[in-house]
């Protein structure tokens, strides 16, 4: 008799952007340890090339200060632009739950930093539907 097929779960990629260099490689890990392909993303600059790329994400997790100029939540603004389903994860230790409300796009998630692993994963497979990673 032949071998049991095994499941193998669809990529899950997920794209992170946040201007701290290590913490973004902390989330990147956090979500590959929960079997998610994680990209990192350094700069809006980045991240709006890899949002109008020919790589689909299963959602974004974007830190909403970004540095000068644009934040996270015009990050998020244009990757709905891109793809209007697109679940979006917000993290952020400066701002608040209230500016999430009145600034991110809508049916999206935030999670204020520090926060722990399982959290944020929690939080990201509430966004997606994902129940199984």
């Amino acid at each position: 008799m032949a071998a049991a097929a095994r499941r193998v779960d669809p990529v899950r990629r997920i794209l992170v952007v946040d201007d701290d260099e290590q913490l973004c490689e902390l989330v990147t890990d956090i979500l590959e340890d929960a079997g998610y392909e994680a990209h990192c993303i350094h700069n809006d600059r980045g991240a709006f090339s890899a949002l109008s790329g020919v790589m689909a994400y299963a959602a974004l997790v974007v830190d909403v200060n970004l540095g000068p100029g644009v934040t996270g939540f015009d990050v998020a603004r244009f990757a709905r632009q891109m793809r209007p389903t697109l679940p979006v994860l917000y993290v952020s230790g400066d701002s608040s739950e209230a500016s999430f409300r009145a600034f991110g796009v809508p049916g999206s998630a935030f999670v204020e930093k520090p926060f722990p692993a399982d959290e944020l994963v929690r939080r990201l497979r509430l966004i997606t539907g994902d129940n199984e990673a």
